[in-house]
C-alpha cells in the first residue's frame, strides 16, 4: 500500500488475526436472509462492518499525494483492487441483461438487490469511495500544513460521519454508496489516527488486555443482548443505522472486544505456556477479500440447505457449522484463483506497488 519502489509492505500479524476473526463473523452474519433478525445477527451487525473499515485504516500508512502521477497511481491501484472485482463478480453472479447495466453501474446496495446479483458487493463500491474521501482529507490537511496528520485525521472523521448520518435517504441509495462511504471513511480515518495506540495496547500487560476485553464485553452486551427486542438490526449497506448513539457505542465496544481478544490470542501464541503458530489464522486474514466474494452464495444455496437436511439444531449451531465449512471452501477456492487467475481477486502483480 506504500508508494513506488521495491520496498515490501510489512504485514502486522495482529491485524491479520483480527481480519480473520472479522471475516468469520461476516460469514456467520450471512447465514440468514437480509431481513431476518435473530439476536446473534443483530449483535454481529452492530459492529462487524465498522470494524472492517476501521481495520482498513489500521492497515494504511497515510501518504500525501501531491503530483498528478501519484494520484493516477493511487486511482489505478484502487480501481484494480476494488472496482475490477466489483465489475467481474457482479457480472458473474447477476443474470445477464442489458437492462441490468444501469443498476449495476449505480453500485448502491439497493441497486444490487434489484439486479439480483451478490449484494455484498456494496462493500467494494463503498470502500473505493471511502478511500478516495480519505485521500482527499489527507491532501487537504497537507495543503493546510497540519503538523500532526494522524490526530487531524481522527478529528476529520467526525464531520464526515455526521454528514453520512444526516444525508437524506434516497429510495435507491446514493450512487456508489456515497452516503455509506462518508461513514466508512470516518472509520478508516479513525483507524489511521489510532494505529499507534492499538499497537501500544497490544504490547501492554496481559492484565490490562483482560480488563479491556471484559470491560468492552460488558458494555457491548449492555448495548446489544441486554436490550432485547429493542436492539435494532443495523444495515450499514443501506445506511440504516437505527439510533445513532447505540450504533456508535456498539460499533466501538464490539470492535474493541474483538481486537482485545485477538491481542490476547497473539500473546498466548507467542508467550503462553505452550506457544503455538497463528500462521493459519493470518493466512485467512490475508485473503479476506476473496473469502468475502466467494462465501455467501455457496453458504446460503448449498451448505446450509445440506446441513439442515440431516441436522436439526438451533439456528446459531447450524450457522456456526455452516460458516466453518464455507470458510474452508472459500479458502480452497481462493488458493486456486490466486494461482491461476489472481485478477479475479483484484491482484495484478504487474501493477502492484509494494
Amino acid at each position: 500500500m506504500a508508494g513506488p519502489g521495491k520496498r515490501r509492505k510489512v504485514r502486522i500479524e495482529l491485524f491479520d488475526v483480527i481480519k480473520a476473526v472479522t471475516i468469520f463473523l461476516v460469514i456467520v452474519g450471512h447465514t440468514t436472509g437480509n431481513l431476518e433478525t435473530p439476536m446473534f445477527r443483530r449483535m454481529l451487525y452492530a459492529f462487524h462492518m465498522p470494524l472492517f473499515f476501521f481495520l482498513g485504516g489500521l492497515s494504511t500508512r497515510p501518504a500525501v499525494l501531491r503530483t498528478r502521477r501519484e494520484w493516477i497511481g493511487f486511482l489505478r491501484k484502487n480501481i484494480l483492487a476494488l472496482v475490477v472485482p466489483y465489475l467481474v463478480w457482479g457480472l458473474i453472479y447477476a443474470p445477464f441483461s442489458y437492462g441490468n447495466f444501469p443498476h449495476f453501474l449505480y453500485a448502491s446496495w439497493k441497486s444490487l438487490v434489484d439486479l439480483g446479483t451478490l449484494t455484498s458487493l456494496w462493500y467494494l463500491s463503498a470502500f473505493f469511495m471511502a478511500r478516495i474521501l480519505v485521500q482527499l482529507v489527507i491532501w487537504l490537511l497537507d495543503r493546510l500544513k497540519v503538523a500532526d496528520l494522524k490526530t487531524a485525521c481522527g478529528i476529520c472523521a467526525v464531520p464526515l460521519m455526521t454528514a453520512g448520518f444526516l444525508l437524506p435517504r434516497l429510495e435507491n441509495g446514493y450512487p456508489w454508496c456515497l452516503d455509506v462511504s462518508l461513514v466508512a471513511a470516518g472509520y478508516v480515518l479513525l483507524g489511521i489516527a489510532l494505529r499507534s495506540q492499538v499497537l501500544v495496547l497490544a504490547q501492554g500487560k496481559v492484565s490490562l488486555l483482560v480488563t479491556v476485553c471484559l470491560l468492552s464485553l460488558g458494555l457491548f452486551l449492555g448495548g446489544t443482548l441486554l436490550r432485547g427486542d429493542s436492539l435494532y438490526l443495523c444495515l450499514m449497506c443501506n445506511a440504516d443505522y437505527g439510533n445513532v448513539f447505540w450504533f456508535l457505542l456498539n460499533s466501538v465496544t464490539g470492535s474493541l472486544l474483538v481486537m482485545s481478544a485477538c491481542m490476547l490470542l497473539v500473546r498466548m501464541a507467542r508467550e503462553g505456556f505452550r506457544p503455538f503458530s497463528t500462521s493459519v489464522i493470518t493466512y485467512i486474514g490475508q485473503r479476506t477479500l476473496g473469502i468475502f466474494l466467494l462465501h455467501k452464495n455457496m453458504l446460503q444455496e448449498l451448505i446450509l440447505p445440506w446441513i439442515r437436511s440431516w441436522m436439526h439444531a438451533p439456528q446459531l449451531v447450524t450457522a456456526l457449522l455452516g460458516s466453518c465449512i464455507a470458510l474452508v471452501a472459500s479458502m480452497l477456492l481462493c488458493m486456486l484463483i490466486e494461482r491461476y487467475v489472481p485478477q479475479l481477486l483484484g491482484q495484478f502483480p504487474r501493477y502492484e506497488q509494494s
